[in-house]
């Protein structure tokens, strides 16, 4: 059921329902059983919504003596409403009663909340540490912050600086650096889990970095809150362990992963499957692959764009023809294209994005302030399969990267419940309709707007 929403704010409430290249091989042939991926009951939650953060920004102009002219000729007054901001909209884009950092501070002052993990790449959100603070100070809630070795510690060591209300020192924040040595790529989950332990835990699970992510990058956010014996918050504990007691190398990680999720003695969801990397790369493309292959519409919203098992599937798509496909991306990929290298995106990545729109891809541009390193921060697939078969949704907090697939520790989730999925393709809608630019209507130059006033 969609709830009634603000402008440019799309959320999904489900109660009591039961029911770059990186150097990778092309993961063509996978192993798995792809019987086990149609195996199991229905999710059982309480709760899941699904929240967008589509920002609600000011107006942005070029200023008047400025000709900005877009690709096809047409002079351009202003960037796209909502789509380009400024952290000077963050506050009252936070404020909206159904932002993801509205939700994620309200549960985290919830009285009931006792236990506090969660786990970024990076973590800068000043709103979130002091709710965290205050909730180790004022009721004694136990904190656990997993972060890349090389991230910026500064949020995430004032949490761990907060005094327990009990003065109890087992009680004090623990902070981990993990990942970024060795074999190991990046520290890339993007996980909050409130009480994990207890009898109805609360996961949130988002494209988004514990930053701006929540309120002005564009990103998906899920707040799920189910039963604790179910396979999926299982698997989230088992995560947990492993972050913290088994993360020294990818095959120790890979090796407790698969033992401890295989002694779980609930089943694995059929519509609501996590992945978790190192170890489970294979069994998420084997997901997003079966989709891939099958669907008569795919649509992909992505930051970084280079695993080739993706791409060659998308490819061939295209040019048999019997396929509509639709690409997303940040301008940012636009920019690399004519020599500006403005945000992580590259060359090569424009390149792709060349190469699918001569074989038929309807790709579009978010034009985001890189000026203050806001991005479309999105990465999801939405397949739509012909016949009776469930749509899907493949999302998560990796890019489309090979990296993501095999070395960073990510979490990705295949989902084909039919609400989640329509909210997906609502905002999918509204991502490419409205908030994104065609090709020929971007502007020739990147020039900076005025700042709004």
């Amino acid at each position: 059921m969609l709830r009634p929403a603000l402008p440019s704010l799309l959320a999904l409430t489900l109660l009591a329902a039961s029911a770059g290249c990186d150097g990778e091989t092309d993961p063509e042939v996978v192993t798995a059983d792809e019987a086990n991926q149609e195996a199991g009951p229905p999710a059982v939650y309480d709760e899941y919504t699904v929240l967008f953060t589509n920002p609600v920004c000011k107006t942005y102009r070029y200023a008047e003596d400025e000709v900005v002219t877009s690709a096809s000729g047409e002079r351009l007054l202003a960037k796209p409403q909502n789509a380009w901001c400024s952290k000077s909209d963050g506050p009252a884009s936070a404020a909206r009663p159904e932002s993801p950092q509205n939700k994620l501070l309200t549960w985290i002052d919830d009285p009931a909340t006792e236990e506090i993990f969660f786990a970024y790449f990076t973590m800068s959100n000043a709103a979130v540490a002091d709710a965290v603070c205050r909730a180790v100070e004022e009721r004694d809630v136990k904190v656990t912050i997993v972060l890349d070795r090389e991230s910026d510690r500064t949020r995430a060591e004032q949490i761990a600086a907060c005094v327990p209300k009990s003065g109890d020192p087992e009680r004090a924040p623990k902070l981990l650096l993990r990942a970024n040595e060795g074999n190991m790529g990046l520290m890339h989950d993007k996980l909050f889990i409130l009480d994990p332990h207890g009898e109805s835990p609360r996961i949130v699970f988002s494209s988004g970095n514990m930053s701006s992510g929540t309120v002005l990058h564009h990103e998906n956010w899920h707040f799920v809150k189910l039963p604790g014996e179910t396979h999926f918050a299982q698997a989230h504990v088992c995560l947990i362990e492993g972050l913290v007691d088994h993360a020294t190398s990818k095959g120790e990680f890979s090796s407790f992963m698969k033992s401890c999720r295989a002694a779980i003695p609930a089943k694995e969801e059929r519509d609501l499957k996590v992945f978790f990397v190192p170890g489970e790369g294979d069994r998420a493309f084997q997901f997003m692959q079966k989709g891939l292959r099958a669907a008569d519409r795919i649509d992909v919203a992505a930051h970084r764009l280079t695993y080739k098992g993706l791409l060659s599937n998308l490819r061939r798509r295209l040019d048999a023809g019997d396929a509509a496909v639709r690409l997303v991306v940040d301008d940012d990929v636009h920019w690399a294209g004519q020599g500006e290298i403005v945000g992580g995106n590259d060359a090569n990545e424009a390149a792709t994005v060349q190469d699918l729109l001569a074989r038929g891809v309807d790709a579009r541009f978010v034009e985001t302030n890189h000026g203050e390193k806001l991005l479309h921060h999105n990465k999801f697939l939405v397949m739509d399969l012909p016949g009776d078969q469930p749509d899907m949704v493949f999302t998560g907090a990796g890019n489309f990267t090979g990296s993501a697939f095999s070395d960073n520790f990510e979490n990705f989730y295949g989902i084909t419940i039919p609400a989640v999925v329509d909210a997906f393709k609502a905002q999918y809608d509204h991502l490419h309709g409205d908030l994104a630019t065609a090709p020929g209507d971007m502007p020739t130059a990147n020039v900076m707007p005025e700042a709004a006033p």
